[in-house]
């Protein structure tokens, strides 16, 4: 009787594994291209105003810049905090 139950619900589980799945790939790939488009703009910046950049520079802000987006923080909001925080570490 059970094997019938899991037989039943197999292909919702199944499905709802797909959905999952495909969204996460999504997300992976949005902010792996904002990541790419943050991080060119960090070291565009740096280098606009005279300051020397390292990868580890944009690599440090866009990834807060991202926990801060995924917390609902605004876009300008994260980008004040994270390139704040870098300044006040060097």
């Amino acid at each position: 009787m059970k094997f019938i139950q899991l037989a039943k619900i197999s292909p919702l589980i199944f499905f709802i594994n797909i959905i999952y799945a495909d969204n996460l790939l999504s997300e992976i790939k949005t902010n792996s291209i904002i990541k790419i488009f943050c991080k060119e703009s960090v070291k565009s910046e740096y280098k606009k105003n005279n300051f020397a950049y390292e990868e580890s520079i944009g690599e440090d802000v866009c990834n807060c810049y991202l926990k801060n987006i995924s917390k609902n923080v605004s876009h300008k909001e994260s980008i004040s905090k994270c390139k704040l925080e870098k300044i006040k570490e060097n």
